[in-house]
């Protein structure tokens, strides 16, 4: 049936690529806010951060199909064709595209995390040095706990979670390191929420016509 509606199947094949994985990091995160036995305790925030990372860079994947979808007239009438509250969210996610309003607030919060953390370990190295300097600095134990055990979570170093908190606050979305520098950093994953509701929102909606179409 997917095969029938020629190279727009590969397009839409993608976004539902997408939804699966945002899902899942989603519903993986939600896992791991919940309250935690005592041997996976130390490693909750690290894998918060994680999962968040995680979504952040299939949403950056996500968008991608966004403008595909958008640089193909047959998905774009079928985008037109589709009930308000689908083509709203249709148009805030265009805002997030390359020479939309918007496309600078989606690199900054989105983009660099995807590029320099989450499918790469900033491969310069500059980003982590910087993270390493400013926590030497600021901290006045300079030990950070290792552990290690029979399981895989069980093998643990915090100072990589350390850095990458350093990385992500205040190097890629600019939190001042005095304040409520949690309040700060809640403020942005919620926005990235926010664009996450937008995309599955438009997907499932998309996906489900383009089928039966």
């Amino acid at each position: 049936m997917l095969r029938a509606h020629g190279k727009s199947a590969a397009t839409v094949i993608k976004l539902m690529m997408a939804c699966n994985d945002l899902s899942l990091a989603n519903q993986a995160l939600t896992e791991w806010k919940k309250e935690q036995p005592p041997n996976k305790k130390s490693r909750q925030t690290g894998a918060g951060m994680y999962f968040v990372r995680a979504q952040l860079a299939h949403l950056n994947e996500g968008l991608k199909v966004i403008q595909a979808i958008r640089d193909d007239p047959l998905l774009m009438n079928l985008v037109h064709q589709s009930d308000p509250q689908t083509q709203s969210s249709f148009r805030k996610l265009e805002d997030f595209l390359k020479g939309g309003a918007r496309h600078r607030e989606f690199e900054e919060l989105v983009g660099q995390i995807r590029h320099n953390l989450t499918f790469h370990y900033d491969e310069s190295g500059k980003l982590i040095d910087r993270a390493l300097s400013d926590l030497a600095a600021r901290t006045k134990d300079h030990t950070s706990p290792i552990t290690r055990g029979s399981t895989a979570h069980i093998w643990y170093f915090k100072v990589a979670d350390s850095v990458v908190n350093n990385v992500v606050c205040h190097q890629i979305w600019g939190i001042p390191k005095q304040g409520d520098i949690e309040a700060e950093a809640n403020k942005r994953a919620d926005r990235c929420h926010e664009i996450f509701l937008w995309f599955v929102d438009f997907s499932g909606e998309f996906i489900w016509k383009y089928c039966e179409a």
